[in-house]
């Protein structure tokens, strides 16, 4: 099976975020890539930054 090329999919969805404001991180880059080439789930990534969040609130 060939490897498929997210390139075009991940440089549009960055623009669409700058758009409203936000910055792009190289963390958020890696969590897309992981996700779009089956590693993990959306649902899973957002379970690691709810848990993230709640750490860094509970300080």
């Amino acid at each position: 099976m060939a490897k498929k090329d997210y390139t075009v999919f991940m440089k549009n969805a960055e623009a669409s975020v700058r758009m409203e404001g936000y910055t792009v991180t190289p963390k958020m880059r890696n969590q897309c890539k992981r996700v779009l080439s089956g590693k993990t789930t959306t649902a899973e990534c957002l379970k690691q930054f709810t848990a993230a969040k709640a750490a860094k609130m509970a300080k």
